[in-house]
């Protein structure tokens, strides 16, 4: 299980991400054991950031919003 510190960091720099680009906010954001997952309930959308790749994206210094699409 990833630590609640790593799920609370992917969910900040998600939202930012998200934020930064112009795109909506999710209407929910759930942890799960070793994921977040963002909840978009009108669009039935649903984006899972897998803490095992968020550790290797982290070491690279971050996300970047190239190959975003709404």
């Amino acid at each position: 299980m990833a630590p609640i510190d790593v799920k609370r960091q992917a969910e900040r720099r998600f939202l930012q991400l998200m934020d930064d680009s112009g795109l909506p906010l999710p209407d929910e954001v759930e942890y799960g054991e070793n994921c977040v997952r963002f909840r978009w309930l009108d669009l039935k959308v649903v984006v899972v950031v897998d803490l095992d790749d968020f550790r290797e994206i982290d070491a690279n210094a971050g996300y970047t919003r190239e190959g975003i699409a709404w």
